[in-house]
């Protein structure tokens, strides 16, 4: 599972048996949301701050991140996932232990993600421009290719500072021809998805 936009078909053939989805993505199935009152009323764009399950149980490191984003001009929707009673807020900010995501995704402007396969496959689906800060495993050539590709930015999340964070998150709100790569690369998943459904591929190899 991986975007069409970023597999390594520019570096090597793609194998005869290989098959590739862009995302599993069910829209009919994702709860409700309604943007909190908290973030209605406040300027500046609405960006979506998620590390997963796993990298946000390093409460240093996410508090870290809450304490840079006191200071931006933006409005942030953020997973605190397992320690959020270990996090206060700023007031430019709204979060909750679990948020569902793809609907949050569907309303924001930019997503700061670490880069795990569902996460970049899921802001892709919809089409939004991103940072990724991986960790570990996979999501470090993610954010590899989103940044070598076009769409997104990569930062290092341990080493980058308060200034670093916030001149990317300009830099990417403002970049007029990434936020129209990501549209399109949205537009094609969908239409694609349509087409190509990877349960009959399943199907034909279990008769």
């Amino acid at each position: 599972m991986i975007p069409k936009e970023l597999e390594y078909s520019d570096l090597a053939p793609i194998p005869d048996k290989f098959y590739r989805i862009d995302a599993l993505v069910r829209e009919n199935e994702v709860e409700e949301f309604q943007l909190p009152e908290k973030l209605r009323n406040k300027p500046g764009k609405l960006i979506l701050f998620s590390f997963g399950s796993l990298a946000c149980l390093d409460a240093n490191l996410m508090r870290k991140f809450v304490e840079f984003i006191a200071d931006s001009s933006h409005r942030f929707i953020f997973s605190m996932g397992a320690l959020a009673d270990q996090m206060e807020l700023p007031d430019n900010c709204w979060g909750d232990r679990m948020i569902p995501q793809t609907k949050v995704l569907s309303m924001v402007d930019l997503a700061i993600i670490h880069g795990g396969n569902n996460s970049i496959c899921e802001t892709f689906y919809y089409g939004k421009p991103m940072i990724v800060m991986p960790l570990f495993g996979d999501q470090c050539d993610n954010a590899q290719r989103v940044e070598e590709k076009g769409y997104g930015k990569r930062l290092d999340p341990y080493r980058c500072t308060k200034e670093e964070l916030l001149d990317a998150i300009e830099v990417v709100l403002k970049d007029e021809e990434m936020k129209e790569k990501m549209n399109q690369a949205s537009l094609r998943i969908k239409r694609d998805l349509q087409e190509n459904d990877i349960s009959r591929v399943i199907e034909s190899l279990v008769k």
